[in-house]
């Protein structure tokens, strides 16, 4: 598994805010210590922000979602 698929895979699996803005830092830190590329911590970033907005979209279905 490449470094890419492993933090991909940990965004689709964080269920808080929180937890995102701890991968964001992680993500970051790989991309400083050159094991992602720029394009990699683009779609990363990507990742993220679309998960952001599918919690936000769910907070009202699922008890388990905190808001920002």
């Amino acid at each position: 598994m490449t470094t890419y698929t492993a933090l991909s895979n940990r965004i689709r699996s964080a269920t808080t805010r929180e937890e995102l803005t701890a991968k964001e830092a992680q993500i970051t830190r790989h991309y400083h210590a050159g094991t992602i590329t720029a394009a990699e911590l683009s779609r990363l970033d990507r990742i993220i922000m679309n998960r952001i907005f599918f919690l936000l979209d769910n907070l009202n279905t699922n008890s388990t979602i905190t808001a920002p």
